[in-house]
């Protein structure tokens, strides 16, 4: 092989490394949002809360009792770069139904939590797993049935959360992708004109040695089947260009019966309670009323 042929294999080497490096520091890194609502903005009585993930990071979050006591609790989780605080706005509706207790947190390296890095699913998962054990744990008279609402990566977390535990008996999913994979190789063609191969598929790969989990393999289409026969209520904005409407199509596609699918006109990402506020709330309450009679 000639030094020219060797030099240029050099810097396609180098260069593809570079570009899959810098794209693995995007897919882990998080967006920061500063929402600074407590529950007391509202008028709300709530409990702040900690308690360990699985790796030993330090999680924060707040426990909303009902009054009258119910053994029902709601736990809602936010997505990336967002925070409980901000769920609070369009989730008042169901702590002002007075029927449900809420249990509200962040994910790791969100607001008040430890950590630094997000995997898109797989290691939220296991937060999840850990809130849910401890607030079983540490509130076992308003646990004795538990409900999901998620948000965009949380409603993609809520999805293979419930397929997983069978003690989840009723879910919705506000705008969740239907594969991380997809997900994160749409965003790099689309904002950095990046292709998927080899560029995502080694940022992908190095994303894995360094969390210790597979962002590949978290996938809400291939899980969302578990969750019948509980019922379930996808939610999707018609203008969302994050998580176009083919995600949305997937999921119902691959999901069991009870089903249900509510499109939000004129909505983008993060705006169907703003868009449509009464009947997003209506949605909410309703649905959880009929699945914790």
């Amino acid at each position: 092989m000639t030094a020219w042929l060797v030099g240029l294999l050099a810097i396609v080497v180098l260069f593809t490394a570079g570009v899959s490096v810098f794209s693995f520091l995007e897919i882990t890194k998080i967006p920061f949002l500063a929402v600074p609502y407590t529950p007391r903005d509202f008028g709300l009585a709530y409990e702040e809360v900690s308690f360990r993930s699985h790796d030993g990071l330090r999680l924060t979050g707040w426990f909303l009792p009902a009054r009258p006591p119910s053994r029902v609790t709601l736990i809602v989780l936010h997505g990336l770069g967002s925070n409980a605080g901000d769920m609070l706005l369009n989730t008042l509706c169901l702590a002002r139904a007075g029927k449900w207790n809420l249990f509200y947190f962040n994910f790791r390296g969100h607001a008040g939590s430890e950590g630094r890095l997000t995997s898109l699913g797989p290691l939220e998962l296991k937060d999840l797993e850990s809130a849910t054990a401890f607030i079983r744990k540490a509130k076992p008279e308003a646990t004795h049935r538990l409900g999901l609402y998620g948000h965009s990566l949380g409603g993609a977390v809520a999805i293979v959360g419930a397929a997983h535990h069978p003690e989840f008996e009723a879910v919705i999913a506000e705008s969740p992708f239907a594969s991380a994979a997809a997900t994160i190789e749409r965003f790099a063609r689309i904002f950095y004109g990046i292709p998927a191969f080899p560029f995502m598929t080694f940022a992908m790969v190095l994303a894995g040695f360094r969390l210790g989990v597979s962002i590949r393999a978290f996938s809400p289409q291939t899980e969302i089947g578990k969750i019948a026969p509980r019922p379930l209520l996808l939610i999707h904005a018609e203008r969302d260009l994050r998580i176009p409407e083919e995600n949305i199509q997937a999921l119902m596609a691959a999901a069991g019966e009870p089903k249900e699918l509510w499109v939000v006109p004129g909505a983008d990402h993060g705006e169907p309670w703003m868009v449509a506020k009464d009947e997003f709330e209506r949605h909410l309450v309703e649905f959880f009323g009929k699945a914790f009679r």
